[in-house]
């Protein structure tokens, strides 16, 4: 029996993705999801045209004058994301997701094509069901499962079987190797490490030495092929999230007891719609200051996912609170239990 294959499923452009659902006509044109005055994703047309998330909007119209700009739609982005996840558990027994829109699954098979008849079925539902083109890769660790993903990208499936693994570990680049940032490149540059093969001239004293042991040891790891091929699941929700902004693009501003009461109203539709109920709730507060978030807490007793229960206590955390001006704002509901383990109160 071989090794387990593990699949590592990324929505496209996830942001931009969600935004064009209902807008089929804007779907071969370039556009660039907006938060605020910066892009937070860019359709593969605008990409095309050098536009990427993190740059201003100013800057990106001069890239592409023809660019599309739409608001960040925060509860569809959250609302997917989460049909993401269920769609990622029913199709493997392990999930552990990596961010709102992708996930590493062990389907629990060392077979290449029923590996790829589950990725097949995750990205044809994702297309049917969630109007959603995902990629799907598929590798023998974590690592190959991610580099056959950015291979498939856009909207397809690749595999990185046994032989095309034995290749990667002696010709793949230090840069191609998620996790490694610039410093840790240009310190192995200095050892003369341009691809993984040449960690074989390197001492391993000399390795742990100039990029500390956590990292030399994931970097022999990989070319050993021994990197982590274990992926660790979440059983289940503990927290929900749902952020806003007070400014966004080409709609009015919103105060922050509007996006609180937006924000809650998210976090409690998607706990129950779950079947989870929550006895904290936090409010993270983003200052116009550029200073350092604030976060204010209030739990109680019994847990609900009673949006009006909810309200209350969250606008009177936010009403006690001396407020800077604010850019954004986050709700979390915590501490998740399902809601029919939850004992009325007595008194």
């Amino acid at each position: 029996m071989g090794r387990r294959l593990l699949l590592h499923a990324d929505a496209d452009a996830f942001f931009a993705s969600v935004a064009l659902r209902d807008r089929q006509d804007l779907r071969e044109r370039p556009v660039a999801v907006v938060a605020h005055v910066v892009v937070a994703c860019a359709s593969y047309p605008a990409r095309a045209h050098g536009v990427h998330a993190g740059m201003g909007i100013d800057e990106a119209l001069r890239h592409c004058p023809e660019l599309v700009l739409l608001d960040v739609p925060h509860g569809e982005i959250e609302e997917a994301g989460d049909a993401l996840l269920e769609l990622f558990h029913a199709h493997a027994p392990a999930v552990e997701p990596g961010s709102i829109e992708e996930a590493f699954l062990d389907p629990g098979t060392d077979d290449v094509e029923t590996a790829v008849a589950i990725a097949a079925s995750l990205r044809r539902r994702a297309a049917s069901e969630l109007r959603l083109p995902l990629t799907v890769g598929i590798g023998r660790t974590k690592l190959m499962a991610k580099l056959a993903s950015r291979a498939g990208k856009p909207d397809g499936l690749h595999v990185i079987d046994a032989v095309r693994d034995r290749e990667l570990r002696t010709s793949l680049t230090p840069d191609r190797v998620w996790g490694v940032g610039p410093r840790t490149l240009a310190r192995l540059a200095d050892l003369g490490v341009a691809t993984l093969a040449d960690l074989d001239a390197v001492p391993r004293e000399e390795l742990q030495q100039t990029c500390g042991a956590a990292m030399a040891r994931r970097l022999r790891q990989i070319r050993e092929g021994t990197d982590d091929a274990v992926v660790r699941p979440v059983t289940r929700r503990t927290s929900f999230t749902a952020t806003g902004a007070t400014s966004g693009y080409a709609r009015p501003d919103r105060t922050p007891l509007e996006l609180l009461e937006t924000c809650v109203g998210r976090v409690c539709h998607r706990a129950e719609r779950s079947g989870l109920a929550g006895s904290s709730i936090s409010l993270t507060l983003t200052p116009a200051s550029g200073e350092r978030a604030r976060v204010l807490r209030t739990s109680r007793v019994e847990a609900t996912a009673q949006n009006e229960d909810w309200q209350l206590l969250a606008r009177g955390l936010l009403e006690r609170a001396p407020l800077p001006r604010l850019t954004g704002l986050g709700v979390t509901l915590e501490r998740l239990v399902p809601a029919d383990q939850v004992q009325g109160a007595l008194f």
